[in-house]
């Protein structure tokens, strides 16, 4: 293991198309059940697909015409709300640590009105685009909600923003910058985002099909998860109830193309390579991947061959799975909705299914579309995005 202090995940809660809540998700995702369908929060008659992972609770619907802005502010409270319940933390408790409770927040814009008012003519002339800016605007309603008093960060890193967040999280703990930090990633299903993969002709027709020789393209989805970060002994201490440490990440970026990944997926390697690094693990220590699987034909064919060449000298080639598979891929919140996933299965020592696949891709990983009892000690999770953002971040059980 790396030097630095150890950092533990106390706390968790998400929301996202196929459940609102911890338990509602897990069993979801556990048996495979889907939350991508019709799209009921905005027309899709000019779009190549119906389909989108929306979350149908606890948001307001179509019938109210929200913005983008009342929905994300709806989903952060889901989420952050059953996070502090969760870590036995509250917002007077988290403002006693005063400088030493950090905050960081990934979100892809946040809110994106601005943009589709300016598409249907419906604003012109020279305006500076304040849509830009609305990503901090949230750092101070999440301060109010959990009461953090320290430094706050916001990754905007497009759909790597919110691991980004969260290895940030991680190395201010390690290094001793504070002793806790409220980590998570939020955003919408927008029109912008399915406008802008429509437009890349990368939207699945039907429902997405990662890893599969039939995959056609994503479907958007919309989701929001928070965690609590800490100090382990600090955690120990104080009787949380710890879900797993958090042992390292890597960032790398491939600098190949605005919306395309470098096919020889150098930039994918070299980042689980640092996370596994800085844990002071090996590769054939590692036993279960959550991947970035859009579903696209170009993203998993690089991603397969990154992992199969990481691990080509493996006895025991790690299981791999996509959690976009059956809630859709949530821009900038991806990275923190999979991350839930993953604390759950290694939590509850599960393979959650990709229910589509049919013909999986030749790959020396286990994947299937079936949920199973699946032996994690140490689990990778991926986050790629546009200009060649990419990361990593590992995490495993509780070591003495």
């Amino acid at each position: 293991m790396g030097q630095g202090r150890r950092v533990a995940v106390t706390g968790l809660g998400v929301a996202a198309s196929n459940g609102t809540g911890r338990d509602s998700f897990f069993k979801s995702c556990s048996q495979g059940s889907l939350g991508i369908k019709k799209c009921e929060l905005f027309g899709t008659e000019k779009l190549m697909t119906d389909f989108f992972g929306e979350i149908r609770a606890g948001l307001p619907g179509s019938e109210v015409r929200p913005t983008d802005e009342t929905r994300i502010k709806a989903l952060i409270r889901l989420s952050l709300e059953e996070c502090l319940s969760d870590s036995h933390l509250d917002r007077q408790k988290i403002a006693s640590y005063g400088a030493d409770a950090w905050l960081c927040f990934g979100t892809l814009l946040a809110t994106t009105d601005a943009i589709m008012e300016y598409a249907s003519g419906k604003r012109s002339g020279r305006e500076l685009p304040g849509y830009l800016e609305h990503a901090n605007d949230y750092l101070s309603m999440l301060r109010a909600l959990c009461g953090v008093k320290g430094a706050c960060y916001v990754s905007s890193a497009a759909c790597a923003a919110a691991t980004t967040s969260a290895g940030m999280a991680f190395d201010f703990i390690k290094n001793g910058m504070c002793e806790l930090c409220v980590v998570g990633g939020a955003d919408p299903l927008t029109k912008v985002s399915a406008a802008g993969f429509h437009a890349l002709k990368s939207l699945s027709l039907g429902i997405c099909n990662p890893y599969d020789e039939g995959r056609d393209g994503v479907n958007i989805g919309e989701g929001s998860a928070f965690f609590v970060f800490e100090e382990l002994e600090a955690a120990r201490t104080r009787g949380a109830n710890i879900y797993a440490e958090v042992l390292g990440y890597g960032l790398t970026n491939d600098a190949y193309h605005i919306t395309s990944p470098d096919p020889d997926g150098g930039g994918v390697i070299r980042a689980m390579e640092e996370a596994v690094s800085e844990a002071g693990l090996s590769i054939g220590d590692i036993d279960h991947i959550n991947g970035h699987g859009t579903g696209t034909v170009v993203n998993d064919k690089m991603e397969i061959g990154a992992i199969d060449a990481l691990f080509s000298d493996s006895p025991r080639p790690p299981s791999l799975t996509s959690t976009k598979s059956i809630v859709g891929h949530c821009m900038g919140a991806s990275g923190a909705v999979e991350l839930a996933a993953v604390l759950l299965s290694l939590q509850h020592q599960v393979y959650m299914p990709m229910p589509n696949m049919e013909r999986p891709l030749e790959t020396r990983c286990d994947v299937s579309s079936k949920g199973r009892y699946c032996e994690i000690n140490y689990a990778l999770s991926n986050s790629f995005a546009f200009a060649g953002n990419i990361a990593s971040i590992l995490i495993g059980r509780v070591r003495q």
